[in-house]
């Protein structure tokens, strides 16, 4: 008997290493873009260290009763967001004493995000992560957080999306389409990072090509800041970068630097045009049918994880990377936001006059609410 344990500790070893053989490699983000989000994984970086046969068994047993929960990420399995994660699911294991356990797949192992978004609604894969904006692949409401410079800060960006009256609002929204958000997390201010020159305003992005997630807002306002808007999926940027298909990308300095975006870019400009949040979501079909005590628990969790990473994990996360960003000398410029918000108003005068009234309404209910933060 003690044989035959220690061959199936062997081969779940051999299982394990397969699986973080092929994970290698992939860079993250986010929306349609399969939508967005998010920090990626550096080309060849190892996404964990080898279990060996013992540790493999060992973890096999402290598991055994355990409910396991998949979590799909497309961020890679170091930087901020893995951390982060990783703690939720510590709160995840707490709160239902042992009895969910969080296995994360990290740099698209289980596919890009409209892929996790399915996995959800059919109930294959249990949690996941998305900008936001993401959910404007099932409801284009969620459109009205494409808009550039809506918010003043980002504190109140992610002050107003966790406001008891807005969460409830959006939560409703997305429980709909069979997903249910648990926390949010503030996933900073996007800037301009491109590898040709340097850029103070809109005039210097003429000829420039940036990347930017697939949602026709977010496009209309990189083009009307002067570049020219690629829709790409979060995981092509870096070898687009490389291979000189793009010269650009927008993203915050966190995500930037664990996607190793200054390897191939090195001219950050603060524009500052687009914060957006993102929210941790579970499949509903999964949650619905959970006891009332483990219900209870991941609701726990995901109250202890929106709290936990917005005022302990994220605060001083941007600026270490951005000191992170200048060592690897990547040339940050500040600019002048006005000329920048000046060119882009437009994109909001246009959508506003062709908004729904889910648009008009949630964008009410967000201008009222941000006035509070």
């Amino acid at each position: 008997m003690k044989k035959r344990s220690k061959v199936l500790s062997v081969l779940l070893a051999m299982t394990m290493t397969a699986a973080l053989v092929s994970g290698c490699g992939g860079r993250e983000e986010t929306p349609a873009e399969t939508p967005e989000t998010t920090e990626e994984q550096p080309a060849g970086e190892a996404e964990a260290p080898e279990e060996n046969a013992e540790e493999a068994e060992a973890s096999q047993e402290a598991a055994e009763g355990a409910m396991a929960a998949k979590f799909s990420a497309t961020f890679p399995a170091t930087g901020t967001q893995a951390e982060g994660i990783n703690q939720l699911g510590e709160f995840l294991k707490e709160e239902s004493e042992g009895r969910i356990v969080m296995e994360l797949y990290p740099s698209s192992q289980l596919g890009d995000k409209i892929a996790a978004m399915e996995g959800m609604i059919s109930g294959t894969i249990e949690m996941s992560e998305f900008a936001a904006t993401d959910f404007s692949n099932y409801d284009d409401m969620w459109s009205v957080l494409s808009l550039p410079y809506l918010w003043d800060t980002e504190e109140q960006a992610i002050g107003t999306l966790t406001d008891p009256e807005v969460s409830a609002f959006l939560a409703e929204n997305v429980e709909q389409y069979g997903m249910k958000i648990i926390a949010w997390q503030n996933l900073g201010t996007r800037s301009i990072l491109n590898s040709k020159r340097k850029v103070e305003t809109p005039k210097d992005l003429n000829g420039l090509t940036i990347r930017c997630m697939q949602d026709a807002v977010l496009a209309g306002t990189i083009n009307a800041m002067g570049a020219s808007a690629t829709p790409m999926a979060w995981g092509e940027v870096y070898t687009a970068l490389q291979q000189g298909t793009i010269d650009g990308l927008e993203n915050s300095a966190p995500v930037i630097l664990a996607n190793g975006m200054q390897e191939v870019a090195k001219y950050l400009s603060l524009t500052e045009q687009f914060s957006i949040p993102d929210p941790v979501v579970i499949s509903k079909s999964w949650y619905d049918g959970l006891s009332p005590e483990d219900q209870a628990a991941v609701t726990a969790a995901g109250e202890r994880y929106t709290e936990w990473y917005n005022s302990e994990l994220w605060p001083n996360a941007e600026e270490e990377a951005m000191e992170e960003l200048k060592a690897a000398g990547v040339e940050v410029t500040e600019v002048d936001k006005s000329v920048f918000k000046e060119a882009t108003q437009s994109v909001i005068d246009e959508f506003l006059n062709s908004a729904t009234d889910d648009q008009k309404a949630l964008y009410e209910l967000l201008s009222t609410t941000r006035e509070k933060y």
